[in-house]
């Protein structure tokens, strides 16, 4: 901490010669009130990027900026340039005005230099405010050598809880290139850190659907060169330094032009269909760019409608949406028109897609949904596509717009009884767990499991292929979202047995990605619930699973009274397994503690009962853990051997990650025994294992290992009892 030394009575100085408050200085710099208090007191330490944004505010100072405020890793070698902006409609019609204003917002023209440039698009909902700014990150992506990021915040989804700041930090830092296990937990470390990630980058930030000014301040990256475009329906207010557009209806001309882009109506039934029909459409869609667009899907279905029958139908039964107080009732009249003039499975499926908790899904979890098979379902997604109710992201995958699921889980509320959506909700359960259950053994083949049950009921048509450890990894990947969501969703619905179930089969998911904040999240939702059902095994095997990720947040107590409390209940049922197992995992609690003769004891105990009942895969991570606790013991030799027969066991069961674990803690050993020679062929192996494995996480652990290693070889090595800056090591696992 000597670099810093003084930096934060300097910053106060400076601040106070400047004529700022600590609160002015906060809004400047986009950090908290309490982290720079923390910094200006010497309780934190600042980082290059905040010390360089602070030169910036208040001119520079001759005093170097510390070097080492935080390990930060920038962008990868090679990295390429972000692209994650959505695709651009090819209907987009008017806001010339804005767009301009946006493109001279982008290119800084009209901007105060150093300053960054903040963009808040607000509006009525369904007025475009989406579409208007990825129009212009589109048009304008050419000046951000560095890319585009983009993320949804969910601000005002209906059934989805806005993204919390620390989530969005955190998916943000990974699209960065950030490793897993170098995000901070604490949420303004996580700012401090995705700032100066971002502090030599030129990119342009596109945050969509903001909920408030809360959650948008800590996600501005402070930094000039990266501007930020916010869409949300509140203005924002509490961002004042923001630049704002506030979008209205379009006018009645370009609504027109919306539609009949649309529908190419105008050109092919000219003669039976006169302009001033179409502009009474539009007057009655408010100018609504969504419920322009739907109004002209319905007119192109066909001729299911003609616009003289669909502007009376629009009239006469939900009145003029021009008359709009909140836009809601409005955009649901309009897609009223659009589902009433669906064929019955189409309406059925419309109606069950109204009870899928995630934002997007496939044709199998639709007919799941609706209880019917994949092919019917491919066929009537097809004709909801057709209709601009759903949206297809990419081959084989869909979604809906928010305001399209709103009235989707009301038209499920209105057509369907409580027990039918009950249902739907369980089948799709059943089709998750059954998946995710395949899935996780493609991960963790040899991981000791109870059954599933009652077991889940599966389509006549099967389900999709996650047949190698590959297909499984990517299938977690795209189902993530999804699965989280659906363990809240049957707790809700009171299918407390498929709660725990699919938090039990994301676990494997988890332990490979190292994903810490949702694996607690879901298995708090999953705890809560199962302890409802009476279950004692099943609370026992949750509560344990939830100590695997409190442990690696650094949550000591936490894991270990919920260790205590599943060993007590798999006492109770008798699983003399998964006593074992707890106790083998409470053993690193003590680890942790420093604690390592008692740890020790408790290793070994559990390593006793998994030899006598042939737990082999269990034993090797034992055994690892064993020689991780002898080598905290100095007894090298010893550590060594344990870990070696660890590695035996594990290469012959074929489990890449488990192997690679392995190798890192052999070649960890190694190194703190003063050996780095015989280290390095461990570290090697363990980098190529993890990255065949899917895991970053273990992938970095070696590579970092490996330039300690290489950088003793030429100078003296380390003497026996030198410390190895200590890594990260997963627990035993269930």
């Amino acid at each position: 901490m000597s670099e810093f030394q003084g930096f934060g009575p300097r910053l106060r100085q400076r601040r106070l010669a400047a004529g700022l408050s600590l609160a002015q200085l906060a809004q400047r710099t986009n950090y908290s009130k309490g982290h720079l208090s923390r910094i200006e007191r010497g309780l934190a330490a600042p980082s290059s990027g905040f010390v360089r944004r602070c030169d910036d505010i208040l001119g520079r100072t001759p005093e170097p900026a510390p070097s080492g405020a935080m390990s930060l890793p920038g962008p990868p070698d090679g990295a390429v340039r972000l692209g994650g902006l959505p695709p651009m409609t090819r209907y987009f019609v008017g806001r010339d005005r804005e767009l301009a204003a946006l493109e001279s917002l982008l290119a800084q023209r009209s901007h105060p230099p150093g300053t960054t440039v903040l963009c808040v698009i607000s509006g009525m909902a369904g007025i475009g405010k989406t579409t208007l700014a990825t129009s212009a990150a589109h048009r304008s992506r050419g000046d951000f050598p560095d890319g585009c990021l983009y993320l949804d915040l969910h601000g005002c989804t209906e059934g989805v809880l806005p993204v919390t700041v620390a989530d969005a930090l955190d998916r943000l830092l990974r699209m960065l290139g950030v490793p897993a296990e170098s995000i901070a937990h604490h949420c303004d470390d996580r700012t401090e850190q995705y700032r100066s990630v971002l502090m030599d980058r030129r990119l342009l930030l596109v945050l969509d659907n903001a909920a408030d000014s809360h959650q948008v301040r800590p996600l501005l990256p402070g930094n000039p060169r990266c501007p930020v475009l916010v869409t949300s329906r509140s203005g924002l207010p509490a961002l004042d330094e923001a630049h704002r557009i506030r979008l209205g209806p379009l006018p009645p001309d370009e609504a027109t032009a919306l539609f009949t882009q649309v529908t190419g109506i105008e050109a092919r039934r000219a003669d039976r269909s006169g302009p001033g029909d179409l502009g009474r459409i539009a007057r009655l869609c408010g100018g609504l760019p969504l419920a322009v667009r739907i109004a002209a899907t319905r007119c192109a279905q066909g001729g299911a409608h003609t616009v003289e029958e669909l502007a009376r139908r629009l009239a006469d039964e939900y009145g003029c949406l021009s008359e709009l107080d909140d836009g809601e009732r409005s955009v649901m009249a309009s897609f009223a028109v659009s589902f009433d003039a669906l064929p019955a499975p189409a309406q059925r499926m419309f109606s069950a897609l109204g009870t899928h908790p995630g934002s997007d899904f496939d044709a199998f979890v639709a007919a799941a949904l609706a209880g019917t098979g994949r092919r019917e379902a491919e066929r009537v997604l097809e004709r909801l596509v057709d209709a601009h109710l759903v949206m297809r992201t990419r081959p084989g995958r869909f979604q809906m717009h928010d305001l399209l699921r709103a009235f989707a889980s009301e038209t499920a509320r209105r057509t369907l009884t409580a027990a039918e959506r009950r249902a739907a909700i369980a089948r799709a359960a059943d089709h998750y767990v059954a998946l995710a259950d395949a899935a996780g053994r493609e991960l963790a083949p040899h991981r000791y499991r109870i059954p599933v049950s009652p077991p889940p009921v599966i389509a006549a048509d099967g389900l999709p292929d996650v047949d190698d450890y590959d297909r499984a990894l990517a299938w977690f990947t795209t189902e993530q979202s999804n699965l989280t969501e659906l363990v809240r969703a049957t707790a809700h619905a009171q299918l407390e047995a498929r709660c725990w179930q699919l938090a039990y089969a994301l676990r494997d998911f988890f332990f490979v990605t190292k994903q810490w904040d949702v694996w607690i999240a879901s298995h708090r939702e999953a705890l809560n619930a199962v302890r409802r059902l009476s279950d004692p095994q099943a609370e026992a095997v949750t509560a344990n699973n939830l100590g695997l990720a409190l442990i690696e947040t650094g949550d000591l107590d936490g894991a270990a009274e919920h260790y205590i409390h599943a060993r007590r209940l798999f006492e109770q049922v008798e699983d003399t397994h998964g006593a074992a197992n707890a106790l083998g995992n409470q053993a690193w609690v003590h680890f942790y503690r420093g604690e390592h003769t008692q740890a020790l004891r408790h290793f070994e105990t559990a390593l006793d009962h998994y030899t006598r009942t042939g737990a082999r895969r269990n034993a090797a991570i034992t055994l690892r853990g064993i020689g991780l606790t002898e080598a905290e013991l100095r007894r090298y030799d010893a550590a060594i051997d344990h870990l070696q027969a660890a590695l035996a066991i594990l290469v012959e069961l074929d489990l890449r990650l488990d192997a690679a674990m392995a190798l890192n803690c052999l070649g960890e050993a190694h190194l703190r025994r003063g050996d780095a020679v015989s280290g390095i062929p461990h570290l090697r192996r363990a980098a190529v294992l993890s990255r065949a494995a899917g895991s970053r996480y273990e992938e970095d652990r070696a590579r970092r290992n490996l330039d300690r290693a290489v950088a003793a070889l030429p100078t003296t090595l380390p003497e026996p009892d030198a410390e190895v800056p200590a890594t990260a090591r997963p627990p035993v696992e269930r």
